[in-house]
């Protein structure tokens, strides 16, 4: 099975009057989905209990994982890999895709991140496997008549300073315990970005890196 896009006409909807065709109209271009979040990507708030062997743990004396990044940085390549492949297997089985399929989900988002085929830093390793239980992800779904819309959910560098693009950035712990991100979070998926000037110093070569994903992604699940 290959992935599907997504479209729909929205600007041609927003310019049509709203009669009750137009209103049919959409509902028949409407799909029920679901987005299958935390599985290749990490956020801890949507799977905290990855997180809480870091509770009560001081950054000072041990590294805390708080997103996909630290997470394998902190573990390392061999444990970081038991755990992600413990929790590829459990997260979502077949019987949760079957359930959706018997609750009408035509589509699943499938958020990965793009280290999945071309690994860098800490996900060497750590993220062996990801391939393979993706390509599951696809089979499984087939079966039950999903569609799969991929979303490339990270790029290297972080493409908006968040958790869920990969890693967090930047944070600047005030002590062993306690952190600021919010107000100090940074992108440099595009480059070093000055706040002063407000000008990007373009990292062009992690852009054609991020086209690269992007084409061997495609060459690999595209349709």
């Amino acid at each position: 099975m290959k992935f599907a896009s997504l479209s729909l006409p929205l600007a041609a909807l927003l310019n049509t009057p709203w009669s009750p065709v137009a209103v049919v109209q959409a509902e028949k271009m409407a799909l029920t989905g679901t987005n299958i979040g935390g599985w290749m990507v990490l956020e801890p708030w949507i799977t905290p209990s990855l997180f809480y062997r870091y509770l009560g743990l001081n950054n000072t004396e041990s590294q805390v994982g708080m997103d996909s990044y630290t997470f394998c940085e902190s573990l390392g390549p061999e444990k970081g890999n038991e755990v992600m492949r413990a929790h590829w297997d459990s997260w979502y089985t077949e019987d949760h895709i079957k359930e959706l399929a018997d609750r009408k989900v035509e589509m699943v988002r499938l958020p990965i991140g793009d280290w999945t085929l071309e690994p860098y830093g800490p996900y060497v390793g750590c993220m062996d496997g990801a391939e393979d239980k993706i390509q599951w992800m696809f089979d499984t779904c087939a079966r039950h008549n999903i569609t799969v819309l991929l979303d490339v959910h990270t790029m290297k560098n972080s493409q908006n300073g968040f958790d869920n693009s990969g890693q967090a950035r930047d944070v600047e712990w005030t002590d062993g315990e306690h952190f600021k991100h919010w107000s100090l979070r940074n992108a440099e998926w595009m480059g070093v970005y000055d706040k002063t000037e407000k000008t990007y110093e373009l990292d062009f070569e992690n852009l054609k890196r991020s086209l690269s994903v992007s084409e061997g992604l495609l060459q690999r699940w595209g349709q």
